[in-house]
């Protein structure tokens, strides 16, 4: 009951894979925010 061939297989683990890990990436980046840049006043 295989309909995908190996190569198939291979690519639809990829695209998984991938998605998996920007979920990962978003999850992680929504949970632990970047702090605010902080502004240098310029001197002229």
């Amino acid at each position: 009951m295989n309909w995908l061939t190996k190569q198939e297989q291979m690519v639809l683990c990829v695209i998984v894979g991938l998605l998996l890990t920007g979920w990962a990436v978003k999850a992680y980046r929504s949970a632990h925010p970047a702090p605010p840049p902080t502004v240098q006043p310029a001197t002229p």
